[in-house]
Order: C-alpha cells, then structure tokens, then sequence
C-alpha cells in the first residue's frame, strides 16, 4: 500500500487535474450537445488527457451504468467519471477489484499502458506505466478498460450502499482519481447527487467511449 504522504500528495494532483470539462455559462450549459477537453488523466486510457469529446444533456432518469458522465462539484468544477452504482446499489472494491452488489467485476489484463507525465510547477507528475485490465461489471455483456498502478491506499473501499438519488463514479483510472470513493472535503468527488449530473459523453474522436 502507498504510503500515506505520498497518496496525500497523489490525490492533491489529481483534484488539481480532476475539471475535466471547461466550465462553460448558463447558456453553454442550456445546448443540447457541445465539445470539452479532458484536463486530466483521470479517465485513460479510454479519454487521455487533451482529448476532444462531444457531451450530451442528460438527467438522473436517462443515465445508465458504465456511461461517462461530466458531474458538477459542489464548490463549481466539472468531474468525469464512470457511473457505476446506481440508488440502492452496494458499491465495495477490494484489493482493487469492484464488487457491485456482493457479485466481483471481471477484470481481464491486456497488456502495459504508459500515461504520460506532466511538468505543472506545483503538481509535477512523472510518466506511468500501469497495467491495463478489461472490466466487465456484473450482468453487464460489455466491458471497458481500467488501469492498475499495483497495491495502493485506493484498493479497498466500503461496503456503502446507496440511498435514494445518490450515484458512485469511477475514474477508470483507478489508481489515479479522486472520485466518489474521495470525500468531496479535501479534494474528492464523493457521493454524487442527481441534480449534480450535467451530461453524457457520447462521442470522443467519433465513436462510444469503451
């Protein structure tokens, strides 16, 4: 497990990369589709870092499990992460591997992947090479591709089960992201509320993001 200090200082430099989408007004946010960047590598290796996306409107009634989904934080940034429980569900990981209502995520390796570094002044990040793994969530017939940095403070979470209007996100980069499994007090995402879903990814470079 990583030690403490240093998942402190990771989950500093994630939060600092984690408004994946420009923070655009009130009518930017009234078009029923529009293009954003992702800012950080919090969603690699299916959204790397400087990757043009189209985004749609969505609500909490049209949003299914393993869509990507920009969320509004309550202090104002756009989050991008992977929905993956929804009300009522029970959402655990152990030793990295996602447990969805008591029935463990298929996880298949596919080989290396490196994200690349970044030089910010006050977040400098060093290239990683991560393992990258097929995860098929539970009753689901398709999958998406996660990334493994090895044993770390984030492997292990919960049980929580979910009430009503309250949703889980994942990064897929797992090791790399400060998502529901983070309190929204530092620098986490946190549990997430149906007013805070703002859009749906539906197009990075013409296809559905898997």
């Amino acid at each position: 497990m990583a030690a403490p200090h240093r998942t402190v200082l990771a989950l500093a430099a994630a939060a600092a990369l984690l408004a994946s989408c420009e923070n655009g007004g009130i009518i930017d946010r009234m078009l029923p589709e529009r293009g954003f960047t992702a800012a950080s590598t919090s969603m690699e290796p299916v959204l790397p870092r400087g990757t043009q996306f189209t985004a749609e409107l969505v609500g909490p009634a049209d949003v299914a499990r393993g869509d990507i989904l920009a969320v509004r934080h309550p202090r104002g940034d756009t989050y991008l992460h992977r929905l993956i429980g929804l009300p009522g569900d029970t959402i655990e990981l152990r030793e990295g591997v996602l447990v969805l209502n008591g029935a463990p995520a298929q996880q298949t390796p596919r080989g290396s992947y490196t994200v690349a570094g970044s030089d910010d002044a006050e977040y400098p990040d060093p290239p990683r090479t991560m393992t990258r793994l097929r995860e098929t969530l539970p009753g689901s017939r398709t999958g998406h591709d996660i990334l493994d940095l090895g044993p770390t403070a984030f492997d292990n979470f919960g049980p929580v089960k979910l009430a009503t209007d309250e949703y889980f996100l994942l990064g897929d980069n797992r090791d790399m992201s400060a998502d529901s499994r983070v309190g929204p007090v530092p620098v986490g995402l946190g549990i997430v509320r149906g007013e805070q879903i703002l859009r749906r990814v539906i197009r990075p470079e013409g296809s559905a993001p898997r």
